[in-house]
C-alpha cells in the first residue's frame, strides 16, 4: 500500500502537495497505522519522543504548558476527533543518524538550520511557526512544540545531538495528526511538511555521512604520514647523536615544549626564562630599533605552531562602525592542546629611546647598553613611575605616560579581549565574539581562560601580570 491510496483527502490537495506526496512514495517509506484516543498521543511516535526529551525541553514545554496552546484552524468549530489516523515510518530516522554519523561530535548547528529553513520556506509552514493562544478553541496540548521553539532552542545552542533537535521537528507533527481533524488544512500541510523533511532530512545525513567518511580517510592519510615521517626524525637524530649541533637543538626544542607545557597549566616562568634567554642573544645595536613587532615575532617563535594563533580577530562591538571600536586583536591566544587552559598573552614592549630622550640629546648604542643594565636591576615601584614618551599614531603625536600606565592599559586591555573571546564565535552582525576563520569554535564543558600582559622594557627587564580567569562554555581548535 502507498501513500496516495491510503491518503484521506489527497484529491482535494493542490498538485504541487501531490507531487510532494508522491516523491515521499518513491522512497519507498513503509508506513504503519495506529488508531488511539486523541485525548493521549500516539503511543508509538509521540510518547516515546516525550519520555526522552532532555531537561531543557522540558522546560520550553512547561512554559507552554500554562498557555496548553493546540494547533488548529481558527474557523473550524470542531477540531479534535474521537479517533485519528497515523501514518509514521517504521523505521526511525534517528536510528539512520546513528548509523550514517560518527559517534564523534561534529559541528551540527548549520544542519540542522539547513533543514529548518527548508521547511520554513513553505507556505503552508506558517501554521506550525508560533502558537497564538487567542486564536485557539481548546487548549489540551501538554508538550506542544513549533518552528519558532526551534529556531530559538537553535541560536541559543540548547542542541546537543542531531537527535534532540529531530524529536522536536517530529513532536511538531505529532501534535498536528493527534489534535487535528484528518480532513483540516492544518492535518493535510503537516502531512506534505513532514514529507518534505523526511526527504531533506535522508539526503542530508547521507551526504554528511559520505563527507565525513571522506574526512576519516583524509586523517588517516595524514597519521600515517605524520608516522612516516616521526619515524624518519628518529632515525635522523639516532644518526647523529654524537654530532653537538644536533644536541643544542634538541636541547632548545625540548626547553620550548617545557615553557609550553608549563605555560597552558598558568605556570608562566619558564617562559619567561626561555624569552629572556633569546632577548639577549641580540645585539646592543638593535635595542634603539627593537619594536612591538619584534617581540610579537619572537614570542610567537616560542609556542608551538600548532597551538598558537597570532593577532585573534575580535568584534569587540558589534554595535560600533569599522574604525570606531568595532574590532580588536588579541596578540597571541595559545590553544590548550593536552593542558588544562586556554591562555591569552597581551604584550607591551618599553623602548629604551622612550626612555633616554628626555635625559640626553645624544645617545648611542652604548648608552642604550648601560640603561638597560640599570634597569634589569631597578625596583619594580621606582621602575613604574618611569616617564615614557612615544608616538601615537592614533592621535598622530607625541605622547608622554608612564610604565605604570602602559601595563595597567594592558591588563584592561586583555580583561576585555578575553572576555570577548569567551562568547564564542560571533552570532551576527550586532553581536561580539570571534571572528577568525582561523579558529573552530564548539559548544562544551566549561573551560578557563587565563592571561598574561607581558611587558618587556629592553632586553633585560621583564614585567608580568596575571589576569583574573575567565570561564567559556567553549572549545576552540584551530583549522
Amino acid at each position: 500500500m502507498n501513500i496516495t491510496e491510503n491518503y484521506i483527502g489527497y484529491d482535494d490537495l493542490p498538485k504541487n502537495k501531490q507531487e510532494v506526496i508522491k516523491e515521499c512514495d518513491k522512497k519507498n517509506l513503509v508506513l504503519a497505522e495506529i488508531s488511539q484516543p486523541a485525548t493521549s498521543l500516539p503511543k508509538k511516535t509521540c510518547k516515546d519522543s516525550i519520555k526522552n526529551l532532555s531537561e531543557p525541553d522540558l522546560q520550553v514545554n512547561k512554559k507552554y504548558e500554562k498557555e496548553n496552546i493546540i494547533l488548529a484552524e481558527t474557523s473550524q468549530a470542531d477540531v479534535l476527533l474521537s479517533k485519528i489516523t497515523v501514518k509514521i515510518p517504521v523505521k526511525n530516522l534517528s536510528e539512520i543518524s546513528q548509523s550514517v554519523l560518527p559517534k564523534k561530535k561534529f559541528q551540527f548547528t548549520d544542519f540542522c538550520y539547513d533543514i529548518l529553513h527548508e521547511l520554513e520556506n513553505k507556505s503552508y509552514a506558517n501554521l506550525f511557526y508560533k502558537y497564538i493562544e487567542k486564536d485557539i478553541k481548546k487548549k489540551i496540548i501538554k508538550y506542544p512544540m513549533d518552528l519558532f521553539t526551534i529556531n530559538l532552542k537553535l541560536k541559543n545552542n540548547q542542541y546537543t545531538s542531531l537527535e534532540e533537535f529531530e524529536k522536536d521537528i517530529r513532536l511538531i507533527f505529532c501534535n498536528c495528526y493527534t489534535y487535528n481533524d484528518v480532513e483540516s488544512e492544518v492535518y493535510r500541510s503537516g502531512k506534505t511538511l513532514e514529507c518534505i523533511f523526511n526527504k531533506k532530512w535522508n539526503e542530508k545525513l547521507i551526504l554528511q555521512g559520505k563527507q565525513t567518511n571522506e574526512l576519516k580517510r583524509v586523517r588517516e592519510n595524514d597519521t600515517e604520514d605524520t608516522d612516516r615521517t616521526w619515524k624518519k626524525q628518529i632515525q635522523i637524530l639516532e644518526q647523529n647523536k654524537d654530532n653537538l649541533m644536533y644536541r643544542q637543538v634538541v636541547n632548545d626544542a625540548l626547553l620550548i615544549t617545557s615553557a609550553y607545557e608549563n605555560l597552558v597549566i598558568g605556570n608562566i616562568i619558564p617562559f619567561i626564562e626561555i624569552l629572556k634567554t633569546f632577548l639577549l642573544t641580540r645585539s646592543k645595536m638593535s635595542l634603539s630599533l627593537a619594536n612591538e613587532s619584534m617581540l610579537q615575532a619572537i614570542v610567537e617563535s616560542l609556542l608551538p605552531l600548532k597551538y598558537r594563533v597570532p593577532e585573534l580577530s575580535l568584534v569587540m562591538d558589534g554595535k560600533k562602525s569599522k574604525g570606531s571600536g568595532r574590532f580588536g586583536y588579541s596578540d597571541i591566544f595559545v590553544l590548550k592542546g593536552l593542558g588544562n587552559n586556554y591562555i591569552s598573552l597581551e604584550l607591551k614592549y618599553i623602548s629604551l629611546v622612550g626612555l633616554i630622550k628626555n635625559q640626553k640629546v645624544g645617545f648611542g648604542a652604548n648608552e642604550l647598553e648601560n640603561l638597560d643594565k640599570i634597569l634589569e636591576k631597578e625596583n619594580e615601584e621606582i621602575l613604574l613611575k618611569r616617564s615614557y614618551t612615544y608616538w601615537s599614531k592614533e592621535l598622530k603625536k607625541t605622547n608622554q605616560t608612564t610604565i605604570g600606565e602602559i601595563l595597567n592599559n594592558g591588563i584592561s586591555q586583555l580583561k576585555s579581549y578575553m572576555n570577548t573571546i569567551s562568547k564564542g564565535k560571533v552570532a551576527n552582525y550586532s553581536s561580539s565574539g570571534v571572528f577568525d576563520e582561523r579558529i573552530e569554535i564548539i559548544k562544551s564543558n566549561p573551560n578557563k581562560l587565563k592571561g598574561f600582559v607581558i611587558l618587556v622594557i629592553g632586553f633585560r627587564r621583564i614585567l608580568w601580570k596575571p589576569i583574573e580567569e575567565v570561564i567559556s562554555n567553549y572549545n576552540y581548535n584551530k583549522i
